[in-house]
């Protein structure tokens, strides 16, 4: 059937699709009945669910009140959120830049620090996607890349962290173009779609001494993990490392508007006091963009979600121990509510697709040997175990 619009990251001959009636908090109903349970939180941004009653409302009650608003516009709600998010981040100082993407926060963050900086290169991962933009493309390191003109001469690679462990590659590679030519560092916490791999802190630590060394910043991309993916409110709270730039996304407002946001240091802050930030969007700041993050907000601080999500993620590690164990299985690697299954690859192994998934009652991200987990953080423990079982049963 022929539709009147593009499906993307696809050949439109054969693209997959998903004849979606209506949604529950935690699955697709089909046209034709069937129910889809959805293992990851959409493309990693529904992680309260498709239809969270919280969220929603938040989202209702500003479309009564105030439903746009000039970028330049102060009021309540916008202060009071921004401090919201900067106590989530555990951040007391600096300042939230608001996009309306993962990528448009990507971008600006490139801007600011070549801004502040006056440098132009930066040292990104090759296992990497940062959004399809092109600025944020030109640091991304996956297939995604190829067959566009990006902006890739001013990116350099670093090694993997598990083949430099203490960043001492990476250490030889700054070196050898130049420390002062450097921006900084652009780095996803925890891979996401491409494996959730997840870094030593001897890794981090390497970094972090490098960015302090040679006065690189650190631009940390948190669109994946943000907003407790990994069982903290985000990803760097996990490992030694203390950022110039965060990036967010996604779960910044459940996934229900398109919305992102920087989080940046007191100092590059205070750069713009003088000096004009010459980074914009239209819907700036929305007010609707804010409503929905007022909403997961509230969700993030409530002692309901918090110790539901504990128990999740015990519940959810369970039954990654029992996949673990599956002859097919080459190796799991979860964090939080965020895993990884690799399988062998090989005649005497199964290969994986969204269409084979989708036959038992599954949607999530899978390539041939490997498939991303990672279930809205509001699933309950019997309905996750419902999914989780199908799961299994599609690696036989």
């Amino acid at each position: 059937m022929q539709y009147p619009f593009l499906f993307t990251w696809s050949k439109q001959n054969g693209a997959e699709t998903l004849p979606v009636r209506e949604v529950k908090d935690h699955q697709f109903i089909l046209e034709d009945g069937r129910r889809i349970f959805d293992l990851s939180s959409i493309s990693l941004q529904a992680s309260f669910g498709h239809k969270n009653q919280i969220i929603t409302s938040s989202i209702i009650e500003q479309l009564r009140s105030m439903p746009m608003a000039s970028p330049k516009a102060v009021y309540p709600q916008k202060v009071r959120i921004t401090d919201r998010l900067l106590r989530l981040l555990g951040k007391h100082t600096g300042k939230i830049f608001y996009t309306v993407s993962g990528a448009e926060s990507v971008e600006n963050a490139i801007k600011i620090s070549r801004q502040v900086s006056g440098r132009s290169l930066i040292l990104a991962r090759q296992v990497s996607y940062h959004g399809a933009s092109l600025g944020a493309l030109s640091l991304t390191g996956d297939w995604r890349n190829q067959g566009h003109l990006t902006l890739s001469q001013h990116t350099i690679r670093i090694p993997e962290p598990m083949d430099d462990p203490h960043a001492e590659q990476t250490r030889e590679i700054i070196l050898k173009h130049g420390p002062e030519n450097f921006a900084a560092f652009c780095l996803e916490t925890i891979t996401g779609a491409n494996g959730v791999y997840v870094p030593p802190s001897s890794w981090w630590q390497g970094i972090q001494k490098l960015s302090n060394e040679f006065n690189i910043m650190l631009i940390l991309d948190e669109v994946v993990c943000g907003f407790y993916r990994t069982g903290r409110p985000f990803g760097f709270m996990h490992f030694p490392v203390n950022p110039h730039i965060v990036c967010m996304a996604k779960a910044i407002s459940g996934g229900m508007i398109p919305f992102g946001a920087i989080w940046m240091n007191e100092q590059i802050a205070q750069y713009y006091d003088d000096k004009v930030l010459s980074c914009g969007l239209t819907n700036y700041a929305h007010p609707v963009g804010l409503a929905a993050l007022n909403g997961v907000l509230e969700c993030c601080e409530s002692n309901d979600f918090q110790n539901k999500l504990k128990a999740l993620q015990i519940k959810f590690a369970g039954h990654l121990n029992e996949i673990e164990e599956n002859p097919h299985v080459k190796e799991v690697r979860c964090i939080g509510m965020l895993a990884a299954v690799e399988l062998h690859t090989g005649p005497k192994h199964p290969k994986l697709s969204y269409a084979k998934f989708l036959e038992h009652g599954l949607y999530l991200i899978a390539k041939e040997n490997m498939a991303i987990l990672a279930p809205a953080l509001t699933y309950g423990l019997d309905e996750l175990s419902t999914g989780m079982k199908a799961f299994q049963r599609a690696l036989l």
